[in-house]
């Protein structure tokens, strides 16, 4: 569990730091004009498919072949996340890194409910922990302002949509290693790895099929687009890893101190006077914000507390 948690942990910060990196691109700035979530989605997972194809053979296991096992749940999972970026990127066009990534907590309600359906007996401190996961989320997101509907709903719609793909990833993962037959407590690390590899080679053909559309000829932008499309691909690793080990209520818990991080970001960049990235806000907001996210901190220590009722490990 101790692996788990810290790989959770670097989730966290490889995501709050991906969303800055998101709204750089497109943010508009003095010279240049603001530029559309879609051209970023096209462009980063071009480059993280390229990785991807260069990778894959080399993380294919040997004996695994083309399942229905894993092929039925990969196909969702990249349609599903294809859907998930595009709202969580449109929504970043008009609200900071630090009020989006809090309200993405709000996945970790719906995963729970995933969990309950399947079967999976959560105790009253788990369901605990889930719930003041999302409260914490809810008051991290709304501090310093009411969210318009439009924004709102596309987070809303991301929140969903990562949940359903959270689910996809497992399956993936158990899904190859049955296949294949590998042996997840001697190898833990070649399930996830495959799954990443092929989920973003998948991806390059969604971002192909975008490039003449949304994609750009200009160095720029392909320049520009690349920190994002490096610290996603990195923060995918280290939560496939924490989803095999952890299960996906207690992964998304841990990802949801991302709030906590892009709070702090947030705060170093707005006083550089980073404001295309981070406006500036009221002391009292940034003291809610902390005090709301230390929530999140709680709600992992009562979901993991329980002896009674341990969490159900996949």
């Amino acid at each position: 569990m101790g692996w788990g948690i810290t790989l959770g942990l670097l989730t966290a910060l490889g995501h709050a730091t991906a969303y800055l990196a998101a709204r750089h691109f497109t943010a508009a700035v003095p010279g240049r004009a603001e530029r559309s979530g879609l051209t970023l989605l096209a462009l980063a997972h071009v480059w993280m498919a390229a990785v991807a194809a260069a990778a894959l053979p080399l993380l294919w296991p040997d004996a695994l072949g083309f399942d229905a096992r894993w092929t039925v749940p990969l196909v969702g999972l990249v349609g599903g996340f294809a859907l998930a970026q595009w709202a969580l990127l449109s929504a970043l066009r008009t609200l900071d890194a630090s009020r989006v990534a809090p309200l993405l907590g709000f996945k970790i309600a719906v995963l729970a409910g995933f969990a309950a359906a399947r079967g999976e007996a959560l105790g009253a401190s788990q369901w605990a922990g889930v719930g003041l996961a999302v409260a914490g989320a809810l008051a991290l997101g709304t501090a310093g302002g009411r969210i318009a509907a439009r924004p709102a709903a596309q987070v809303l719609a991301a929140c969903f949509c990562y949940a359903v793909c959270d689910v996809l990833i497992l399956a993936t993962i158990r899904g190859a290693e049955a296949t294949a037959g590998i042996d997840r407590l001697a190898r833990p690390w070649v399930g996830p790895a495959w799954a990443v590899g092929a989920v973003y080679f998948s991806l390059g053909v969604p971002a192909l099929l975008l490039l003449p559309r949304f994609g750009s000829r200009r160095r720029a932008d392909w320049r520009d687009a690349l920190p994002y499309a490096a610290i996603w691909l990195a923060a995918m690793v280290t939560l496939y890893g924490a989803f095999a080990r952890l299960g996906t209520v207690l992964g998304a818990i841990l990802q949801s101190s991302r709030g906590l991080i892009a709070i702090v970001l947030g705060v170093v960049l707005a006083a550089a006077g980073f404001e295309h990235l981070e406006r500036r806000v009221a002391p009292g907001v940034v003291a809610r914000r902390t005090l709301a996210a230390v929530s999140m901190v709680l709600a992992v220590w009562l979901y993991v507390r329980q002896p009674d009722n341990p969490p159900v490990l996949p």
